[in-house]
């Protein structure tokens, strides 16, 4: 694809999709991102300086009409996802939001003639020591609708993802690709101070990063609740290249597992703060708040990843990276809060 392609982002509002936008734009795509109501101008001016970037309004996904929306697209990323507790979402909603949403970005994608489309897939784990393309989630629909917002976050994902490959399975001219991150954290995107003005709502536009910002409470007891991440530069730099890689001929997988190769560790992360932030030193928590595990990094083969996207090791983002960009782009946020005269402190509760 050319510097010209036009790349339509859903959920590009949130801690994921705003970077995957800052990222096509850095790479010099043109890009029209959806959001909800009131988040649409807000997204616009987060990206204003970039004349190629278009936000437009999906209240809904799985009734909208992409007719309009689609007009010019090439290429899709879909990162959004109904989150169950918003307003009009409860748990039932949401799952079968995701599934149908999904299926409608697809269906209306395919008579707007677009071919490429990449998506964001269930969350990676490894109960048995290890994540692979045919690895899924073990929560079933009927336990993620009475357990947690969390559980039904991953249900609705995992089920979306396989109506997402039964829709590949049937469409074979269509190049879709999913891929399945980790705990996602690293530095908010650039703008993303105009796309969370106050602090009200913020802590949940943080997403799963939230768990990197509660390092910043002193009797912080939130962790991620098992072993691996990744970049959220990383995340959203491989869902481009799915952009451009060859189209599957049966040997490119289209479900490809993505993680961090390097071990992940909380308890790493506040020694890192400790030694290279000492201005922040008061406000950390004490590393032994850090759960233990017996490893701190999914075992998932990336070579894929190589092999059929060009995405090296090497090219990962170290821990350190993204725990102190990302401690830094916090800063930021609230000294920008702090200079418009709003309080807040570190919320308490889990992000997720």
């Amino acid at each position: 694809m050319t510097q010209k392609t036009l790349v339509f982002v859903t959920g590009a509002s949130g801690f994921l999709g705003s970077v995957v936008v800052h990222e096509l734009l850095q790479a010099g795509y043109a890009v029209r991102a959806s959001a909800r109501g009131a988040k649409v101008p807000l997204l616009q001016q987060a990206f204003a300086q970039y004349p190629q970037f278009e936000a437009v309004e999906i209240a809904d996904l799985r009734t909208a009409d992409y007719t309009e929306a689609f007009q010019g697209v090439n290429a899709i990323i879909h990162t959004a996802a109904p989150v169950a507790g918003r307003v009009g979402f409860d748990s039932e909603l949401a799952f079968n939001s995701a599934i149908d949403g999904s299926l409608r970005i697809l269906r209306d994608a395919s008579k707007a003639g677009i071919k490429k489309v990449v998506v964001t897939g269930s969350i990676v784990t490894f109960p048995n020591g290890s994540y692979g393309s045919n690895d899924w989630v073990g929560v079933t629909k009927e336990e993620a609708v009475k357990g947690s917002l969390f559980d039904i976050y991953i249900a609705e994902k995992k089920f979306g993802e396989q109506a997402v490959l039964e829709y590949a399975e049937q469409n074979p001219d269509m190049d879709i690709t999913i891929f399945c991150p980790t705990w996602i954290f690293g530095p908010l995107s650039p703008g993303f101070e105009s796309i969370v003005p106050s602090p009200e709502g913020a802590f949940a536009a943080f997403s799963t990063n939230g768990f990197v910002y509660q390092l910043l409470r002193s009797d912080n007891k939130n962790y991620h609740y098992f072993p691996g991440s990744i970049d959220v530069r990383d995340v959203a730099r491989i869902h481009i290249t799915g952009l451009t890689a060859p189209t599957p001929n049966g040997s490119r997988p289209r479900r490809v597992p993505i993680v961090s190769p390097y071990q992940t560790d909380f308890r790493e992360a506040i020694h890192i703060i400790h030694d290279e932030r000492p201005q922040l030193r008061e406000r950390l928590a004490h590393p032994d708040t850090v759960p233990r595990w017996t490893t701190y990094k999914c075992d998932v083969d990336l070579d894929a990843l190589e092999k059929y996207f060009g995405y090296p090791l090497s090219a990962f983002k170290t821990w350190r990276e993204t725990i102190l960009d990302g401690v830094d782009r916090f800063i930021e946020i609230e000294n920008y809060w702090k200079g418009k005269g709003f309080e807040f402190e570190v919320p308490v509760e889990p992000p997720v």
